[in-house]
């Protein structure tokens, strides 16, 4: 029986409309108990920061790179931030993925940007010219620094090092301060290679070499 017809008979109307408000209120009450069901399991919506699109490492965090959310309480882990102010600025260690929450691991100390943001405690960036066969490196790819000099054995001058700056004539890695001293002197007056350790997922396998101006090597 459609509204109009109802209208001429007030009670059938108003039971009409009744019924209808009764459904609405059901409906609603479901809903209402459902959100505070979820809210008692997980907690209430606290206010947390999280990525707007990606951001690789190093680069210093914009307006425009991070966003409020609002999460359960119960999904937010317990070193995330509730204020853009208290990222802005400072550089992640690890690339963030849009809507990923930013954590106090995921940033350097504050004032770092860029690669001495990603130097591990202790160690220094040195830089190794590229050569025409230099596949493309990454920041964040892990190399073994190998020294050739002439009249020597090649030597591993750092394994496991992290690529923390890549450009198009050289690549900086972190290394110890004493593999940086070596190094500096084997890039000087021998030849460098930067062997592209595979990873944990044993994907990549290649090499990168400095230009080869091997000179007698000076003993210390």
């Amino acid at each position: 029986m459609r509204l109009s017809r109802l209208a001429r008979t007030p009670l059938a109307f108003w039971l009409a409309v009744a019924g209808l408000a009764l459904a609405t209120a059901l409906v609603v009450a479901g809903a209402l108990g459902r959100v505070n069901a979820l809210a008692e399991r997980y907690g209430p919506l606290r206010p947390v920061v999280v990525a707007a699109r990606p951001v690789e490492r190093g680069a210093a965090l914009g307006p425009a790179d991070v966003e409020v959310k609002r999460l359960p309480a119960g999904f937010l882990p317990p070193d995330a931030f509730a204020s853009v102010d208290d990222v802005l600025d400072r550089a992640p260690v690890v690339p963030l993925l849009p809507g990923q929450p930013v954590l106090r691991g995921h940033l350097a100390p504050d004032g770092l940007v860029g690669a001495v943001a990603l130097l591990p405690p202790g160690t220094r960036a040195v830089a190794v010219p590229a050569a025409g066969t230099t596949p493309t490196l990454r920041v964040g790819d892990v190399v073994d620094v190998l020294a050739t000099l002439e009249g020597d054995p090649t030597l591993a001058l750092a394994v496991d090092a992290p690529v923390v700056e890549t450009g198009e004539d050289s690549s900086s890695v972190a290394v110890s301060p004493e593999a940086a001293r070596a190094l500096a002197y084997a890039v000087t007056h021998g030849s460098v290679t930067l062997a592209l350790s595979p990873g944990p997922s044993g994907q990549r396998s290649l090499v990168a070499s400095s230009p080869s101006t091997v000179a007698p090597a000076a003993r210390r």
